[in-house]
């Protein structure tokens, strides 16, 4: 469950107000040693989630072999070298966090022959949306947030420089 501060204090999802932001962690943390799971984290958009991603590292690649652009070629070689080991250390951080693997990846993925730039911009909208049915522990958003950083970088470069 997300953390928000309101004129009342801070909160942990429904559950408030704390004095302090380090109280309402305290208590989170102390719900999840006894067992707690969210229930309102989405199960089934993980592996969704976490497929879509690290198929995006081939079809960048394939974008990556077809440009004409050295500029374009570059930025999706970088895109492609460093999305699989951010997604997978999302992946991974869940997993340890949740104590379940995730099994439920699409078996399917779609285009191949997109505009690198739409592609990007499509596939960042993506996970801005998913972000918010993904676990909220901090520490996986913050890896959601490097992958969101390495895709404006990505589009940056293949608006501007390509």
């Amino acid at each position: 469950m997300p953390f928000r501060h309101t004129d009342k204090g801070w909160f942990w999802g429904s559950k408030g107000p704390f004095a302090s932001k380090a109280k309402a962690i305290q208590v989170a943390r102390a719900a999840y040693a006894s067992g707690y799971k969210e229930e309102s984290m989405d199960k089934s958009i993980i592996g969704e989630f976490i497929g879509t991603l690290l198929h995006s590292a081939t079809i960048t690649h394939f974008m990556h072999l077809r440009t004409r652009s050295y500029a374009a070629h570059v930025a999706l070689g970088d895109y492609y070298d460093e999305i699989v080991e951010l997604t997978d250390t999302v992946a991974e951080s869940i997993q340890g966090c949740y104590g379940e693997l995730i099994e439920d990846y699409p078996t399917s993925f779609g285009n191949t022959g997109a505009e690198p730039l739409a592609y990007l911009v499509s596939l960042k909208t993506f996970v801005e949306n998913a972000r918010a049915k993904m676990p909220q522990d901090s520490n996986i958003q913050n890896e959601i947030d490097n992958i969101v950083t390495l895709m404006d970088s990505t589009i940056y470069k293949l608006k501007f420089l390509a």
